[in-house]
């Protein structure tokens, strides 16, 4: 049976379109993702290289000034042995979230949250120097990845391949020779349905290994097994949802009907209705909202700076100048600013954490409904897995955050102190954990 099975599936020449529109589909699929990949890298290398040639000038200008060859710059934002100057201004360094090694595997969010982060002591900077900006059109349909063929192709695929098992042999007349086999329908149905099933297991595990490996992907690791496994279980649904249309014993037209409507209800409607349902009951504040709710409460912030400078000054009499001299101008002013800057860093993590909350209370009850449809359990498994995923750039984000308190913290110490940056402190500049 196995034998005869084999030979139908290679003779049919349906089969064969079937797996080139999938092999096409798929190697398409992985160059878009790898060139995506490709950008974000080129974009990383360009914003580092940025920084390391603004570091290593400074720091050259700095050899020059310790040997005497050189005066410090007049300007204070040029002076290299200024720890705000270099801490601030057109100091600071970028942070990178390095692509996942399976990146290319799934858009996600990737095209929404930035990948990079300018961190000074000023704040975190995410992503304003990237100049290229995703075209809206794409953001809102979404790209052609590989989550799509897979969570929207690949079911067609299996219903094209599996929808007339039974009803085939009905219309062709040859049913009744079925049932005289010593074989009951069912486990005749089943064998015909695990052998597809193993089939296109297969042959999507060798046309995306070789698709990946043509794009210059590492298949090697146990990200890639947990994917390959992912989309496994993925097909084993659909192939169930076939093998249960098949006992129907109705017409091939009908199973077609009913496996479309499965589709349409598992991979198209659940989803729209998970969301829709999610926005409703946590709705997501609008973009203008939040960026007119932000300016208003830094405008009160600012009429809240008298307050807190007048009663820090209170508790730390010492560091209280009324700059009675020009050129403790500069002082006067940064002082105000590492007073304020906490405080402000304070009132507006309070701000944002009462959007962030709405939001992620949304996603943990959109969460909650992904398990009503497996079309959604895979999207969100292959963003977990490409490192695309809205936590995953979340924690990217707070780690900017943290990051940023230590970048300020290591500057504010030689400010305060009257030290002047010498070219051993340059090697010493925080720098980001890679672990």
């Amino acid at each position: 049976m196995i034998k005869l099975e084999l030979k139908n599936i290679v003779r049919n020449p349906s089969v064969l379109i079937l797996v080139l529109f999938l092999f096409t589909f798929i190697l398409f699929a992985a160059y878009n993702g790898k060139s995506r990949v490709n950008s974000q890298l080129a974009g990383i290398e360009l914003v580092k290289n940025k920084e390391n040639t603004f570091y290593t000038n400074h720091k050259n200008n700095l050899k020059s000034i310790e040997k005497g060859e050189k005066k410090a710059a007049v300007r204070v934002f040029e002076d290299p042995t200024n720890p705000v100057a270099m801490g601030n201004y057109y100091g600071g360094v970028y942070l990178i979230s390095t692509p996942a090694k399976l990146a290319v595997i799934s858009n996600g969010q990737s095209d929404i949250f930035p990948y990079y982060s300018k961190v000074n002591i000023g704040g975190t900077n995410a992503g304003k120097d990237n100049s290229n900006f995703e075209n809206p059109m794409n953001i809102a349909t979404g790209g052609f990845d590989l989550a799509f063929v897979f969570v929207f192709i690949l079911p067609l695929l299996i219903i094209a391949f599996s929808y007339n098992i039974l009803s085939s042999e009905k219309e062709q007349g040859t049913l009744r020779l079925l049932l005289s086999m010593p074989i009951s329908i069912k486990t005749w149905l089943l064998k015909k349905i695990v052998f597809r099933y193993i089939f296109i297991v297969l042959l999507i595990s060798t046309l995306l290994t070789l698709s990946l490996c043509i794009v210059g992907v590492d298949v090697v690791n146990s990200s890639y097994v947990m994917l390959l496994c992912s989309i496994a279980l993925y097909t084993l649904f659909w192939f169930t949802m076939a093998f249960l249309v098949n006992l129907l014993d109705k017409s091939s037209s009908q199973n077609v009907i009913l496996l479309l409507g499965t589709w349409l209800l598992f991979v198209l409607i659940i989803p729209s209705f998970v969301n829709i349902l999610s926005s409703s009951i946590y709705p997501s504040p609008s973009r203008v909202a939040y960026v007119t709710a932000k300016r208003d409460i830094e405008k009160e912030f600012g009429k809240k700076e008298e307050a807190i400078l007048e009663k820090y000054y209170e508790e730390n009499p010492t560091e209280n100048d009324n700059g009675s001299k020009t050129t403790d101008r500069f002082r006067r002013y940064w002082n105000k600013n590492f007073i304020l800057l906490d405080e402000k860093n304070k009132f507006m993590d309070a701000f944002e954490s009462k959007f962030e909350d709405q939001s992620k209370n949304q996603r943990k009850f959109a969460n909650s409904l992904s398990w009503f449809s497996p079309a959604i359990l895979l999207q969100y498994t292959m963003n977990e897995i490409a490192g695309t995923d809205t936590e995953h750039y979340l924690n990217f984000q707070n780690e900017a955050k943290v990051f940023q308190k230590e970048w300020t913290e290591y500057f504010y110490a030689k400010y305060k102190n009257h030290q002047k940056l010498t070219v051993e402190d340059f090697n010493n500049f925080p720098k980001q954990n890679t672990n």
